[in-house]
């Protein structure tokens, strides 16, 4: 399998272009067939193939789809894509899987990095104004790494993440294109290097998370109103 072509080259990751060899021979499909991996996925219910994957590949239209490379190991660890994309609107939705296998061996900050790199790639050649995504309501930790970034809280969704007849809730965060500017004119560029980064991230756990304030808030507040109108 040939090397694939970069597209965004970081500090510990590149962002590469995949093509059809990588879809069928690759162990990309595989990646959905990991119960680690797709825990907090709409994937997984069903045996993943390498025709399956190329099928993906071929049918690949408004959407960024790109492989996340290990610079060190070299090692294709994960996928993240811009989806969804609506150049009237000027939004578009992300996304990122890692191969958590594989990932134990990169840098801890590897996902913040190609979310922050795409981030920079919608909005400074895409012409976006918000990229959005949803998560699910266990991601808290990964949703406030991506807090460094600029994504906030947006909404809170009651048993919305729906898998083997387990219901969860989930939220919605945003990266608007005035908080990347913020954080641009702070910073110089959003990801301006591991240490900065990694200080910063390991300030996180000083803050209570804001999801953790709005989720208690919410459930408080919208219990007394329904009840109120519930009982009109």
């Amino acid at each position: 399998m040939t090397d694939l072509k970069i597209f965004i080259s970081g500090e510990n990751i590149n962002l590469c272009e995949p093509d059809e060899k990588f879809a069928l021979e690759s162990d990309w499909f595989d990646w959905f067939n990991d119960p680690k991996n797709t825990k907090y996925l709409d994937q997984g219910e069903k045996i993943n193939t390498q025709n399956d994957q190329l099928n993906f590949f071929l049918s690949i239209k408004n959407r960024i789809v790109l492989i996340i490379q290990d610079k060190k190991s070299k090692n294709y660890v994960g996928v993240v894509s811009l989806s969804n994309i609506n150049n009237k609107k000027k939004t578009c939705e992300l996304a990122i899987v890692r191969d958590l296998k594989k990932s134990k061996t990169s840098s801890p900050l590897s996902s913040l990095e190609s979310i922050s790199f795409m981030t920079e790639h919608a909005f400074e050649n895409m012409n976006m104004r918000i990229i959005s995504a949803g998560q699910h309501i266990e991601l808290e930790k990964w949703q406030n790494q991506m807090e460094l970034a600029g994504y906030k809280l947006e909404g809170l969704h009651s048993k919305r993440f729906y898998k083997h007849d387990n219901e969860s809730d989930s939220v919605s965060i945003a990266c608007h294109v005035k908080d990347y500017r913020h954080l641009k004119k702070i910073r110089g560029k959003l990801w301006d290097g591991n240490q900065k980064m990694f200080r910063r991230y390991k300030k996180l756990v000083r803050i209570e998370k804001f999801s953790k304030k709005f989720t208690k808030f919410f459930e408080k507040e919208k219990n007394k109103y329904y009840k109120k109108i519930f009982e009109l």
